[in-house]
């Protein structure tokens, strides 16, 4: 160590003599653990504490029922009774635990650890060790089935907790604390939110020109549609109506049968498209699933797309069990797989949670999820894996089901995290108070749907229905219902004091006076209403039929609502309703508060529209109670009603030749043609313009229409992908049919039908005048694009028909106001 200072020296040498003392200290507890395991053998074969007294020592505590507890320094007695004598006996088969090493065990005996698992004890093992390893396992099982708890989202794991009563307060301890997920809460500011489209629903001017009464009925007709809550739009009765694309459209009426919506579907779905917050209550298998998948696939397909770095969802749909989860996830498969636009994933407890994490992150737009799991991703990565801020639709499905499993803490965390002006819908078979509660904190005024057929006729009427030939038949069958009302009085009056009083309902005045008189011939006394009586005369009628007993009143429908007779028994339809509303008031008058009472309908075999009311009304049980003819004549009836309906040859109201958008364009052409019959050729001023071939601009007014020129075209864009586009030429068209074709409402209604791109192209010219130059733009047309060919088409065929009824309309205020006018 020449040339080093004697500080640096003294440094050395102290660095020397720490890594000794290390080395020392090391050594020596080394030495003195194998010397205190020594110690312990030579205790042993010392005799000072021998095997063979260690367990004498244990039997005679036993049995002098004492026991030892506590630390060895400071041991106390305590005493313990055994009741059972012969555990002496068993007790002698039962190994001990043996904390030594010296033991001679063979390779291949077998031993028991605590926790009752059989272990191959090797020679040499430390004893200790092998107790503490069987310790290990049993803590390793405990937490797989604490595991596999937290993955179950089925009732059978959240009704109780028997599943863990037998494995000790630790695992539940566990099991509480592992239960008690914290999800991160966030903070929106709704600068900071990225806005999104909740609105894609245009109400049909067939549905907007229904009267308030027509809709009454429609709801009716749709097994009693009950509407709770602000501007619920209109339901629909076509699929058409809703606006879908063409893809869509197939899908629903050729591979799912879906030939019009049900009732959930009527009125769900424009209402989820209006963009409001819906509760719908219907039973289950009554098309819930369809009512808020088409909304939100709308919406997700309206929204911006996500981006390389984002994980989604943009839709979440949350089930109670496992079960209902991969069954809604099946569904909506059938409707994105045809577009394959959009990506879905299903995550349940008891899947594997390393395959859905890998799907997340590729990203998806809609996740169905038990909420359970869904927290448990919201909760994985410190909450980075799944982005909810660009959820902006919730569904809640089975929503009593999913309170009923207890699973409202978890569905209130996972709203937390999600911006509060998403659209949020919750169906449910029933709607308890509890669920009413926590759907006012969670949903943004919403409108409650609730179907519920079976209040649509009161419990207590019993409903009857005989069909007939013509009038004459129809008359003696009425003869009968009242001969035999007269025999079962005749025979309880002698036991008893009897008033069942009878109301028969006609269609007009005119009837019920002939109904009248011919009653009268017969002997059987009456009491006349209608509204050609004066007020005096009706007033004493009623009157006298209150106080009659056993009395009969003939009316009109003027009397269908409001009359209250307790005493009336039986009512009888002589002309058939013709609404759904009309039958409800009027089956209604009988089996007033507790009572019962008996609605006979009188039916002509060509009165379809009320035989579809009867066997839409008639509980299952009561159709069966009919003669076989009458209950073929029935089913057959109705059903050539509503097959009549869905082709739009019949309407529920109105029947045949009602406002039906078909008969209405006949009608309106066929006066027409009539106005300009009458007018003469004289007065026409034909103007020739051009038209594609096939054109339907004819004279003498066979028809009106106007043929649109339009140019389709194929695109291939760089990616090899296929686009389709078509523009339609309008700048020649009649100025009204122009106006009336390029106005927004119009090109709106046929963008939310098609979902194809519609917009305005190059500028009008006056008749006669075309561009001069290439560069000049070109006349005014409109642009059609959309990735499928049949979505171009449709909308071009929609134009035609927009272009069709402006011409007419154009033509029928030139007729109108006595000019001449011209035919395109």
């Amino acid at each position: 160590m020449e040339g080093v200072s004697s500080k640096e020296k003294q440094r050395l040498l102290q660095e020397r003599r720490n890594k000794w003392k290390q080395k020392k200290a090391k050594a020596e507890s080394q030495k003195q653990q194998v010397t205190n395991k020594t110690e312990s053998v030579d205790r042993i074969e010392d005799g000072s504490v021998t095997k063979k007294a260690k367990l004498e020592r244990f039997k005679r505590r036993k049995g002098e029922g004492e026991a030892w507890s506590g630390p060895e320094n400071q041991r106390t007695r305590k005493r313990v009774t055994f009741e059972d004598s012969d555990d002496d006996d068993d007790d002698r088969n039962v190994k001990l635990f043996r904390p030594d090493q010296t033991q001679d065990i063979g390779a291949d005996e077998v031993e028991t650890n605590f926790a009752g698992e059989k272990v191959n004890a090797k020679r040499g093992e430390d004893s200790l060790d092998a107790f503490m390893r069987s310790m290990q396992n049993s803590r390793n099982e405990s937490d797989n089935l604490v595991q596999f708890h937290n993955d179950s989202d089925s009732d059978e794991y959240h009704e109780n907790g028997q599943e863990f009563e037998n494995y000790g307060d630790g695992i539940q301890s566990q099991f509480k604390k592992n239960r008690k997920k914290k999800v991160r809460n966030l903070n929106f500011n709704s600068a900071q939110l990225e806005p999104f489209v909740r609105t894609f629903y245009t109400e049909p001017e067939e549905i907007s020109a229904m009267t308030e009464e027509e809709v009454e009925d429609m709801r009716l007709s749709l097994d009693n549609v009950k509407i709770r809550g602000k501007n619920c739009p209109r339901p629909v009765f076509k699929w058409s109506h809703l606006g879908l694309t063409s893809d869509i459209m197939d899908l629903i009426t050729k591979k799912l049968n879906f030939s019009s919506p049900t009732p959930i579907q009527a009125q769900a779905v424009p209402a989820i498209m209006s963009g409001q917050d819906v509760i719908g209550i219907s039973k289950t298998g009554s098309g819930k699933t369809v009512s808020f998948l088409l909304p939100l696939l709308r919406q997700i397909r309206a929204a911006r797309p996500l981006g390389h770095d984002e994980t989604g969802p943009l839709g979440l749909i949350l089930a109670p069990t496992r079960e209902l989860a991969v069954q809604i996830h099946e569904e909506v498969q059938k409707f994105i797989g045809i577009s394959h636009r959009e990506r879905s994933i299903c995550c349940t407890g008891g899947s594997e949670m390393k395959r859905q994490i890998h799907e997340i992150k590729k990203g998806v737009e809609i996740v169905v999820a038990t909420p359970g799991r869904f927290i448990d991703l919201l909760t994985l990565n410190s909450g980075r894996l799944l982005d909810t801020k660009r959820i902006t639709f919730v569904v809640m499905d089975e929503a009593d089901r999913l309170f009923d499993l207890g699973f409202e803490p978890q569905v209130t965390e996972i709203m937390k995290t999600i911006r509060p002006d998403k659209q949020c819908v919750l169906f449910s078979a029933t709607f308890p108070s509890k669920l009413r509660s926590f759907a006012m904190r969670v949903l943004n005024d919403p409108i409650t749907i609730t179907i519920n057929s079976k209040s649509l006729i009161n419990e207590n009427i019993k409903q009857k229905v005989a069909i007939y030939n013509d009038d004459q038949e129809k008359f003696q069958g009425l003869l009968s219902i009242l001969e035999g009302r007269e025999n079962s009085i005749k025979e309880r009056s002698d036991l008893e004091d009897v008033d069942d009083k009878t109301i028969i309902f006609v269609s007009s005045q005119q009837i019920c006076d002939l109904i009248y008189f011919r009653l009268e011939e017969r002997g059987i006394t009456t009491y006349a209403i209608h509204a050609g009586k004066p007020y005096a005369e009706r007033a004493s009628s009623l009157e006298k039929f209150k106080k009659t007993r056993n009395g009969i009143l003939l009316c009109t429908e003027v009397l269908s609502r409001g009359l209250n007779v307790p005493e009336v028994s039986l009512v009888v339809i002589y002309n058939a309703v013709k609404t759904f509303a009309q039958y409800v008031h009027t089956a209604g008058r009988t089996a007033r508060g507790t009572k019962s009472g008996i609605t006979v309908t009188l039916l002509l075999s060509d009165e379809l529209n009320a035989a579809y009311i009867l066997k839409k009304s008639f509980r299952e049980e009561e159709i069966e109670t009919h003669n076989e003819y009458t209950k073929f004549k029935l089913i057959e009836m109705g059903s050539k009603f509503e097959n009549g309906m869905n082709s739009g040859k019949f309407r529920l109201g109105k029947g045949f030749g009602g406002k039906g958008l078909d008969h209405m364009e006949m009608v309106k052409e066929q006066k027409l043609v009539k106005e300009m019959q009458e007018m003469g050729p004289e007065q026409h001023n034909r103007r020739d313009t051009p038209a594609t071939e096939g054109s339907d601009a004819t004279a003498g007014g066979e028809s009106t229409s106007v043929t649109l020129q339009y140019k389709f075209l194929q695109n291939r864009n760089p990616d090899n992908s296929v686009t389709y586009s078509a523009e339609v030429n309008v700048n020649d068209l009649p100025q009204l049919v122009r106006w009336e074709t390029t106005k927004n409402t119009t090109l709106m209604s046929i963008k939310q039908e098609t979902a194809c791109s519609i917009t305005n192209r190059g500028k009008y010219y006056a008749d006669g005048q075309n561009p001069k130059t290439e560069k000049e733009e070109p006349k005014l047309y409109l642009l059609i694009e959309a990735p499928d060919e049949k979505d171009v088409r449709l909308a071009i065929e929609l134009l035609q028909e927009k272009v069709k009824e402006a011409s007419k309309k154009d033509l029928i205020r030139t007729v109108k106001s006595g000019k001449s006018y011209s035919i395109v």
